[in-house]
C-alpha cells in the first residue's frame, strides 16, 4: 500500500483557510481524508483536525459543495512559484544556471514573475547554489526530499511544498526553463483570472499533447486535492489534472512555452537568437 504524504504545514493552512472562509469546502474535505489516511499524525495535528470536526459540529463552520469559496473581490491576488529541483539530466548540466541573452535562465524567469506580482517564492532542494543570482525580492523555500529518497520527487510534490507558504487565492506555477517566456504574455493570461468558474482548479495553456502545467495559474486551494492524488500514488501532473475542471489560457505564440531541455533545444534557441555565446553563469 502506498505509504500517504503529509506535506509539512497542510493541515495547519486547511485550518487556518476554513476558519478565515466559515466554510469547509469538498476540496478540504478530500484533504482532511488524505491525512487521516496518514499512520504519523502528531499530537498537532491530530488537535487541528480535532478542532476543525468540533467547529462543524457546533456550527461554526459550514459545508459546502464547492471545491473552493473564493470571494469574487479577491480572485485577482497572486503569487509566482518558480520551480529549480529538476536534475537537468538531459541537459547534462544545471540548466537554471545557462546564461540567455548574458542572465542566468532562472534570473530571467524571476523577473518575469516580479512583473506580475511582488510575491515570488523559489522552491529549489539547492538554495546555496542561487542564491547569488537570485533578484532581491524572490523568497527561496528549500525543497525537502520525500524521506527514503535521494533525488527531487518531481513538480507536483514540490509545487505542494511550495503551496504551503503562499496566502493569495492564485498562484502561477513557472518551471526555470522557459527561455522565451514574455511578461506581457502572463500579464494578460493574469487578467482572465477573476472570471474562471469557482469550480475550476486553475487555467492552463494547452499543446497537442496536453496541458502546459508548469506555465500557468492554480488556486491555492487546489493543495488538498493535490495532497489527495499524491497520497494515492499519483505523481502525474496530467493526470491530477485530468481528475478536475481546468480551463484553457489562448496562446497566440507557441514559442513562449518553449522548453529549453537538451543540448539540441539550446542550440534550436541559440540559432533563432543569433546569438551563440551561451554559458553557464
Amino acid at each position: 500500500m502506498q505509504c500517504p504524504i503529509l506535506i509539512p504545514g497542510a493541515l495547519s493552512e486547511l485550518f487556518a483557510q476554513a476558519t478565515t472562509s466559515g466554510y469547509i469546502t469538498k476540496a478540504d474535505r478530500y484533504g482532511l481524508m488524505a491525512a487521516l489516511l496518514a499512520e504519523q499524525l502528531d499530537s498537532e495535528q491530530r488537535s487541528a483536525i480535532d478542532r476543525m470536526l468540533h467547529a462543524v459540529r457546533r456550527g461554526r463552520l459550514k459545508i459546502a459543495d464547492e471545491l473552493s469559496v473564493v470571494a469574487t473581490e479577491s480572485t485577482n491576488s497572486l503569487s509566482a512559484i518558480v520551480l529549480a529541483g529538476g536534475q537537468s539530466s538531459r541537459m547534462g548540466r544545471d540548466k537554471a544556471l545557462i546564461n540567455i541573452d548574458g542572465v542566468p535562465i532562472l534570473k530571467k524567469i524571476c523577473q518575469v514573475g516580479l512583473a506580475c506580482t511582488s510575491k515570488v517564492y523559489v522552491l529549489t532542494p539547492w538554495p546555496e547554489r542561487y542564491q547569488e543570482i537570485l533578484p532581491r525580492d524572490c523568497q527561496v523555500i528549500r525543497e525537502v526530499t520525500t524521506p527514503g529518497m535521494t533525488e527531487s520527487h518531481g513538480p507536483l510534490l514540490g509545487f505542494c511544498q511550495g503551496l504551503i507558504h503562499v496566502d493569495t487565492d492564485w498562484v502561477l506555477l513557472l518551471a526555470c526553463d522557459l527561455p522565451q517566456l514574455q511578461v506581457q504574455v502572463l500579464q494578460d493570461w493574469a487578467l482572465e483570472l477573476p472570471k474562471v468558474s469557482k469550480d475550476a482548479i486553475a487555467i492552463l495553456p494547452r499543446n497537442a499533447k496536453g496541458w502546459e502545467p508548469l506555465c500557468g495559474f492554480y488556486r491555492r486551494n487546489s493543495l488538498p486535492l493535490a495532497i489527495r492524488f499524491i497520497n494515492q500514488g499519483g505523481r502525474s501532473f496530467q493526470k491530477w489534472l485530468a481528475k478536475y475542471p481546468v480551463e484553457e489560457l489562448a496562446v497566440s505564440n507557441p514559442q513562449v512555452l518553449f522548453n529549453c531541455n537538451t543540448p539540441e533545444d539550446l542550440k534550436s534557441l541559440e540559432k533563432s537568437k543569433g546569438n551563440k555565446n551561451y554559458k553557464n553563469y
